[in-house]
Formats: structure tokens, C-alpha cells, sequence
């Protein structure tokens, strides 16, 4: 429903959703995901509630993981913590993930497995994160199934 007075006033819109028929988190995780042994995983996220997220779900799924909130941060992380899998995100400060991948490529060579976790959608964003040296592409928001069928590449 939207409101208004007229111009300049201002606008109100309700929107009324059905309730779900069960829980947000049990209806995002998938019945049939490849089943994945126990990673390292690095999670290079700037956006802190989805960092927190994409961690405690790695955690529940059984993986070890380190975070971090930037590329540079990142590079440090990974290099202390050797992951099997770093998932991160394109639009990083201090250091972008173009420029992360680069590194980490130059760094520790194909080890590890790199995903770009990202918002940038478009054709010409997967060529560049695969040029860039990320091995994988999920565009966000990505659900857990997907994620857990790009980790079962690392097994």
C-alpha cells in the first residue's frame, strides 16, 4: 500500500509479506548439498553483518575459519593461515579483490582455492576475477547451497 498528502509531503509504504512456513535459516540450507570434509577457510569481507554471517555458516557447515575485513588485512591472513579456500569479495577497501587474487597468486601460487564472493553480476565482472586468478565466481547473494557445491571442488 502507498500513501501520500501530495507533492512534497512525503510518502508512507506498508508492505505485508505471508510468513514463512518455516525458519529463514532452515529454508536456506539445502537438503541435497555435496557433502564436504572439514576446510581452512578465509572469508576477506568489508561488510561486517555478511562477514559474521558467511562465517557462522562455514562454522556450522564444520570449516575452520579466519576473517578479515579488507584485502590487505587478507593477504596477512593468508599467509599466516595457509586456507584451502579464501572467499572474497570484489569491492574491498584499502585493497580490492582484483588486486588481492593477484597477490595471493604471486604469494602461495594455486594454493588456495580462490572464490570471488561479490555483488558485481555482470559477464565482464566473472572475466575479470577469473583473469585476475580466482578459480571460482558466485555473484551475492549466494545461498549455501551454492557455496558448499564450490567448495566440493577442493575435496
Amino acid at each position: 500500500r502507498a500513501e501520500s498528502e501530495g507533492p512534497g509531503r512525503g510518502s508512507t509504504f506498508a508492505v505485508r509479506l505471508p510468513r514463512l512456513a518455516q525458519e529463514p535459516a532452515e529454508a536456506a540450507r539445502p537438503r541435497e548439498s555435496p557433502q564436504v570434509s572439514s576446510l581452512r577457510i578465509l572469508v576477506v569481507e568489508d561488510h561486517e553483518e555478511l562477514r559474521e554471517g558467511l562465517c557462522e555458516l562455514l562454522e556450522e557447515l564444520g570449516h575452520t575459519v579466519v576473517a578479515a575485513r579488507d584485502g590487505k588485512d587478507g593477504i596477512a591472513a593468508a599467509i599466516k593461515a595457509r586456507p584451502d579456500v579464501a572467499l572474497v569479495d570484489i569491492g574491498l577497501p584499502v585493497l580490492d579483490g582484483y588486486a588481492f587474487a593477484r597477490r595471493i597468486r604471486e604469494k602461495l601460487g594455486r594454493r588456495p582455492l580462490l572464490i570471488a564472493l561479490t555483488g558485481y553480476g555482470l559477464e565482464e565482472d566473472r572475466r575479470r576475477a577469473l583473469e585476475a586468478g580466482f578459480d571460482d565466481y558466485l555473484a551475492k547473494p549466494a545461498t549455501a547451497g551454492a557455496i558448499q557445491r564450490v567448495l566440493a571442488k577442493v575435496s
